[in-house]
């Protein structure tokens, strides 16, 4: 009986120190967990004996390590090293492939990044990782030899020549003073919804948006794509559907990214004040929109709006990209003053050129001391020659819209003597700018929305200083269209350019196709075409136009490839159809969109000469009636009121083009007839 007490005693001893050793107050104190228990997420008990493992560890026999540096692995990380390491096994089975002579434009990211390595390394660079060179196609101009896009903008008190500034090196360029850290690894793969982009992939989407798109609108100083994405995962995304507009579309990537980055905008501006990462986003999708917009549904002009709110919230306009006495604290950007310059820059030009191609006065531009700084090169920022061009150019469409918005709110039209003296005044300034050809379409196609004024004269105009002028106009048009189309043999100008080169090109061909179809005009326009080498038609000159505009165009269906089909077929039955003459004229129906309204003077032109050659209203004429048949005789002889016109006339109307994006409804009855 008292050796079974005694073991009891002993037994019960045993439980109060085995307790005692499992008490909080004999565990150590510790403020890390081990790595086990972090992994797990499970409270850490640690043993009261120094070096010992923890309860659980010792219980489970695990390794009991404490690692305060030590991050716990997400599923989300995990998935994301699984996916690299897929990629990694994948690279290392495939055998290299031989160097083909092939444009890099027919090639799949992942056999971009393969012929990459197989051509000569590029030399080592400083600071921010520079993309290695990628390989251009025999008939294009590499935008790095171009000194407009590389090297400083000329002193403000002359021109000087454009090939007498010394280059920047890329490096030297892009480099930010925030940006610290240099690396040659690939980019981490990301995901988006439901798609896995890897890490070579990225880099590749990378080097073409820096290497054809940044050069217009340098706004971002940084180029590591995880950088990127850490500053702000919307402008990473943004930069990623934006190279995809000249890369090939297999496989879904650019629809996916189309439908995806909407939903990614929207979650980034509901959350005021935007980062910098977000404005910049804003600003480069509003540079090169969707190819999703249509000509009345664009919400680049709503963009631009939310981006001047948060440019003042965050005193971007001064140009300091920290201001700890001056903002709240949760507005403090904490980047370095050159990114807060080049954004404030790239928001006044997008901004300015939405306004001009939008035909409404401008709103939240500030060229104030900061811009003026940069203009007058007093700036310790030397910005490429290109950007100094469209800066200068924005701030003269500046001036110019608050003085037709004025004009226009008293009167009923603009005197010539306004838009003389508005052109004198441009021409002084462009003779401080750079002489290359980039450059000079810039200014054509500013001195092009100043001269289109010419098209809203007062009343009681003389006709005759009416014919001159808007003469003037058509020739800057004409230079204007040539001089792009130039430009794209040479650089891929059209294919790689923000999207107001295409609406400038747009407002080009309607005067170009208002004042040939025009009765006061005709004659003195044809009569300059035909000087000009003796070979050149009218319709080479609208062709001309059309095709310019059609090589803005990224995919099927979208704005320029509409815009272009409906110029053409408004051309192709022009010669069934009556006179017409410019309406603003008579009645300036659209003067309140400022230099807009001739385009869409021509627009609805358009759309009632459609309603005209419906089957239903087309009577038959006799001949030598005053119809569309007398206007000029390159329409193959074919009489307006003929039998045979109808089926013609159908086919050379491109329908869609015009009842999807101008809000127009036709009959069924019509409909059916151009289906069947």
């Amino acid at each position: 009986m008292s050796s079974n007490n005694g073991e009891s005693r002993e037994s019960l001893d045993l439980l109060a120190s085995a307790a005692e050793q499992s008490s909080p107050q004999s565990r150590i104190k510790r403020n890390t967990a081990c790595v086990s228990c972090r992994d797990s997420k499970v409270r850490c008990n640690a043993s009261a004996v120094h070096g010992q493992p923890c309860q659980r560890c010792a219980k489970l026999s695990l390794p009991c390590v404490v690692d305060k540096s030590h991050k716990r692995v997400s599923k989300r990380s995990r998935f994301e090293e699984l996916v690299q390491e897929v990629q990694n096994i994948k690279q290392a089975q495939q055998m290299p492939l031989p160097s083909i002579p092939q444009t890099n434009h027919l090639l799949h990211p992942q056999q971009q990044q393969q012929q990459q390595q197989h051509s000569p390394p590029a030399p080592p660079a400083t600071g921010t990782r520079l993309y290695p060179t990628v390989a251009f196609s025999p008939n294009a101009t590499p935008m790095s030899s171009i000194s407009s896009f590389s090297g400083p903008a000329p002193p403000r008190g002359g021109l000087g020549d454009a090939s007498s500034v010394p280059s920047l090196t890329p490096g030297d360029q892009m480099t930010t003073p925030s940006t610290t850290t240099s690396t040659s690894r690939p980019a981490q793969p990301r995901a988006l919804k439901s798609r896995v982009f890897a890490g070579q992939d990225i880099d590749v989407y990378f080097d073409k948006y820096f290497k054809d798109f940044h050069p217009y609108l340098p706004i971002v100083r940084m180029r590591e794509p995880d950088a990127i994405y850490n500053a702000g995962p919307v402008l990473f995304w943004v930069i990623m559907v934006t190279a995809c507009r000249r890369l090939p579309h297999d496989g879904g990537v650019f629809d996916f990214l189309i439908d995806s980055i909407k939903s990614e905008v929207w979650d980034a501006v509901s959350d005021p004040p935007m980062s910098l990462a977000t404005i910049n986003a804003m600003l480069i999708l509003s540079a090169w929109p969707l190819p999703t917009i249509r000509f009345m549904k664009d919400p680049s002009p709503i963009y631009t709006s939310m981006l001047m709110n948060s440019c003042y919230l965050l005193g971007i306009q001064t140009g300091r990209g920290d201001i700890p006495t001056l903002l709240y604290p949760v507005y403090r950007l904490a980047v370095s003053n050159e990114e807060a310059v080049y954004t404030w820059l790239g928001y006044n030009i997008v901004s300015q050129r939405i306004s001009t191609y939008s035909g409404t006065p401008s709103t939240g531009q500030f060229f104030n001391r900061t811009i003026e700084s940069v203009l007058d090169r007093t700036s310790s920022f030397k910005i490429p020659t290109y950007f100094y061009v469209q800066l200068e150019s924005a701030a003269f469409l500046n001036r110019l819209s608050r003085v037709m918005s004025a004009t226009l709110e008293e009167e009923r039209g603009v005197s010539h003597h306004i838009v003389d003296q508005l052109s004198d005044d441009f021409t002084k300034v462009q003779r401080l700018m750079s002489s290359a050809d980039v450059d000079h379409f810039t200014i054509l196609s500013t001195l092009l929305e100043v001269q289109i004024y010419y098209f809203v004269p007062t009343p009681n105009f003389s006709l005759e200083i009416y014919r001159r002028n808007t003469l003037r106009c058509c020739t800057t048009a004409h230079l204007l269209v040539q001089l792009a189309l130039k430009l794209q043999a040479e650089i891929n100008f059209l294919s790689h350019a923000p999207h107001f080169v295409c609406r400038t090109l747009l407002t080009a061909g309607c005067v170009l196709i208002s004042a040939l179809v025009s009765p006061t005009l005709r004659d003195a326009v044809e009569t300059y075409i035909r000087q000009l080498d003796g070979v050149t038609t009218p319709d080479m000159v609208v062709l001309d136009a059309v095709a310019s505009i059609r090589h803005c165009s990224v995919q099927e269906a979208d704005l320029p490839l509409r815009c272009s089909k409906m110029m053409e077929s408004a051309w192709n039955v022009r010669n069934v159809l009556p006179a017409t003459e410019i309406s603003q004229l008579g009645d300036p129906q659209y003067s309140h969109r400022m230099g807009m309204g001739l385009p869409l003077d021509c627009i609805r032109r358009w759309k009632r000469q459609m309603e005209q050659i419906r089957p239903e209203k087309l009577t038959p004429q006799p001949p030598g009636a005053g119809g569309g048949a007398d206007i000029a005789g390159a329409g193959g002889g074919v009489a307006a009121g003929s039998s045979a016109v109808v089926p013609d006339l159908t086919a050379m109307i491109d329908w869609d083009a015009f009842m999807k994006d101008f809000d127009w409804n036709f009959d069924p009855s019509l409909i059916e007839t151009v289906v069947t």
